[in-house]
């Protein structure tokens, strides 16, 4: 819900309140937060890995402090850009534990069903948060009734962390007890930088979901910050333009109910390829429609990709990740995974001032099918129990 807040909001305040008329700039929001929370997931798993999740998961909350302050407060666009930092590190460090701690708690073979609930219930904030910004603005204005929501949203994620949340990572020596027996699929030296080799490049499966990660994260950027500037552009109104972003999160947050749990019974490498080849197709037809009903039914499909391949992508990650380290191994793949907001940032940036809008939405579908092609060739099967058929 925090990062939900803003989706509908953000692009159309530096358009319309504070006139910000280079697209590099009126993204620099996105490129801000993007860079943010892809470096520091890298050492918010190392940290986890060494002191514990929830002083991490903590630490993160308070960071979104002076973000919404900012947002509240400070009425410029610079102010804006600043708050998208504290917002990253907000997300780096909080839903990157709440991820680390369900993998903590459930077994080798129920990570899907736990990915699919943790990413179903965030997504269905984002969506909450998209359609209910959008209506506030329409109400009271771009300026403060979004972020006065998000200071409640702030406050109730912080309390839950302080009195409702114990640490988990007592539970890896479980699986660590459990590998002990029977060899583990990767084995990697726990050094940051040797953890970052292997899951950037060294294996091809790790390398293959990154870059995969970083792909869907590019997606993303330009639904959150493109779309509705592009749908502006097509005379939507601001609810409208709320309720298709809406949509898109719904799908998402709905479906992944079901996609992880799917994942754990016929493996994570076909729903993760249909997700990155579904995404890339809703993308194309998005830029081909030209009604309210079109993009809606565009943006559903798009949600739905979005939902087989993102929480299979973190179960697959730490389906071979060796347990005592599998916070810094997925610090690694989300700092490529959110390294997508700043690359997609830049790249809109460029491709939409120097083609247009529709273009840049056309490049970044054949992006994703090419990213889906390249997941086919290099990928393995990761499920334990789907991982011999593919070897």
């Amino acid at each position: 819900m925090t990062v939900g807040l803003e989706r509908t909001v953000v692009p159309l305040l530096g358009k319309d309140v504070y006139h910000i008329t280079s697209a590099t700039l009126l993204f620099a929001f996105i490129i801000a937060f993007g860079v943010t929370k892809a470096a520091l997931n890298l050492f918010a798993g190392h940290f986890s890995d060494a002191i514990g999740r929830r002083p991490v998961l903590i630490a993160g909350w308070v960071l979104g402090i002076p973000m919404i302050s900012l947002l509240l407060f400070v009425h410029t666009w610079s102010a804006v850009i600043l708050a998208n930092i504290f917002l990253g590190a907000n997300q780096a460090f909080a839903w990157t534990m709440t991820i680390t701690q369900q993998l903590d708690l459930v077994g080798a073979k129920g990570r899907g069903l736990a990915m699919g609930i943790n990413e179903a219930t965030g997504y269905l904030g984002v969506a909450a948060s998209t359609i209910l910004t959008g209506i506030l603005a329409t109400r009271y204005g771009l300026m403060q009734a979004p972020f006065v929501y998000g200071a409640v949203v702030l406050l109730l994620g912080l309390g839950t962390s302080v009195l409702a949340i114990r640490e988990s990572r007592g539970h890896v020596m479980q699986d660590v007890n459990g590998q002990a027996r029977s060899a583990a699929p990767v084995r990697v030296k726990p050094s940051i930088w040797h953890i970052v080799w292997v899951t950037t490049i060294a294996n091809p499966t790790l390398s293959a979901m990154s870059q995969a990660g970083l792909v869907n994260k590019l997606a993303d950027t330009m639904v959150w910050a493109m779309l509705p500037l592009y749908l502006a552009q097509q005379h939507l109104s601001i609810i409208e333009i709320g309720y298709i972003g809406g949509i898109y999160t719904m799908v998402w947050g709905f479906a992944q109910f079901g996609t992880g749990v799917w994942s754990d019974a016929v493996g994570r490498k076909p729903l993760i390829f249909s997700g990155l080849t579904l995404l890339g197709i809703g993308i194309l037809a998005f830029g081909w429609g030209h009604a309210f009903l079109w993009w809606m039914i565009s943006a559903a499909a798009m949600g739905f990709g979005m939902a087989l391949l993102y929480p299979n992508l973190n179960a697959a990650v730490a389906d071979i990740a060796p347990p005592e380290i599998r916070g810094g191994v997925l610090g690694v793949y989300r700092l490529w995974r959110d390294g997508g907001y700043a690359v997609g940032g830049l790249l809109l940036g460029v491709t939409t001032h120097t083609f247009g809008m529709l273009r840049s939405l056309f490049m970044v579908g054949v992006i994703v099918l090419f990213s889906a092609l390249f997941l086919a060739v290099r990928m393995k099967e990761t499920h334990p129990d789907w991982r011999k058929s593919d070897a």
